[in-house]
């Protein structure tokens, strides 16, 4: 699934620059055609590494002189709304005939991401054919009241005007006694790790195509309303110098039984929030690693687990993923379909 990345404001500016880093220099193949990053704060945009000058747009400078807008949602909004038809002038200037679906990416504490993403998104929906999701990052309860309402109101927004949003909420990911900076870097790394693999998946060609592939229409299929995605990975390939390496537990285990850590792991350990897993109206697994240790009967048996613990009448999709130099076997899951956030007290309709 090949993806126009729009990341609004200092959050969604950092995440698309990973997935900008990823794209250029990780294992999967071209799955990001179009990356852009909005913001009214020049030193943001500054601090980017992997996202070209060209594709920084600095918005509302006469009016904040690119200072940001200081956690006022309504300033961002408005900002973001003036200067609208130049971001997607930028849009339209790049491969859209290879874009699937755009990804709008914002930290909705701020004030730049929540008033702006709904923005952006909206009239990428009003614009193109393709479907627009959001990736939303939900502030930790101890980062203040204010905070805490431009998320609501975001998300809010955000759900009236896109296909779907996968939640990652920086309350349950947070480390304490750490540095601020490494910790916003440490969660936006985990939040990054599944996207590759889930968005590289049917992008393959010869030997790198899988069994059972999971491609876009798979991904849109089970992408609606509130979600969540988890990622785990176990190391599968040996040391050319046994000697030197430890050994472990997990190094007995057979190729079946990885892949049901994996998955397990991904689904009630590793997810980007917390939800109801019964709750799930639609799942997808992705299982990837070194071809040999992907089996039939692994991902079938991982499946099977997946459907009993989210209950039996959950529509699940899946499929595998071969890459031949990983020395890693991992799961992805993404869980679709919820209608609410208990933390943020949030209840919306479904999209069904």
């Amino acid at each position: 699934m090949r993806i126009g990345a729009i990341g609004i404001g200092q959050a969604g500016g950092r995440v698309v620059d990973l997935l900008a880093y990823h794209n250029r220099w990780g294992i999967h193949p071209d799955i990001l055609p179009l990356a852009i990053v909005v913001n009214t704060a020049q030193a943001d945009l500054m601090g980017l590494e992997n996202i070209p000058r060209k594709d920084r747009l600095l918005v509302g400078q006469s009016e904040v002189r690119g200072h940001g807008v200081g956690l006022l949602r309504e300033r961002g909004a408005e900002l973001v709304g003036q200067q609208v038809h130049y971001i997607m002038r930028k849009v339209a200037d790049k491969d859209l005939p290879r874009v699937d679906a755009f990804l709008v990416v914002a930290g909705l504490g701020g004030g730049t991401g929540s008033g702006g993403a709904a923005v952006i998104a909206r009239q990428l929906r009003e614009v193109y054919d393709q479907p627009t999701y959001a990736l939303a990052l939900l502030p930790s309860a101890d980062e203040g009241k204010l905070m805490q309402d431009n998320s609501i109101a975001a998300m809010q927004e955000l759900h009236e005007v896109t296909e779907g949003i996968v939640v990652f909420d920086n309350d349950i990911w947070k480390k304490e006694g750490v540095p601020l900076g490494e910790c916003y870097k440490f969660m936006n790394h985990e939040l990054i790790k599944p996207f590759p693999f889930l968005f590289g998946a049917g992008e393959v060609k010869g030997k790198g195509v899988g069994v059972k592939v999971v491609d876009a229409s798979d991904i849109i299929a089970t992408w609606k309303g509130l979600s969540y995605i988890g990622h785990s990975s176990i190391e599968v390939k040996k040391s050319r110098f046994p000697f030197f390496r430890k050994r472990h537990s997990i190094d007995e285990l057979d190729p079946v039984l990885k892949c049901l850590t994996v998955t397990r792991n991904a689904t009630n350990i590793r997810l980007s929030g917390k939800c109801q897993s019964k709750e799930t109206a639609r799942a997808l697994i992705l299982l990837s690693g070194p071809m040999n240790e992907l089996s039939m009967e692994g991902f079938s048996q991982s499946k099977a687990w997946l459907q009993d613990y989210l209950g039996g009448a959950t529509e699940i999709r899946g499929g595998d993923y071969p890459v031949p130099r990983s020395d890693e076997i991992s799961a992805t899951v993404l869980l679709s379909g919820f209608t609410e956030i208990p933390r943020l007290k949030l209840e919306f309709a479904s999209k069904e």
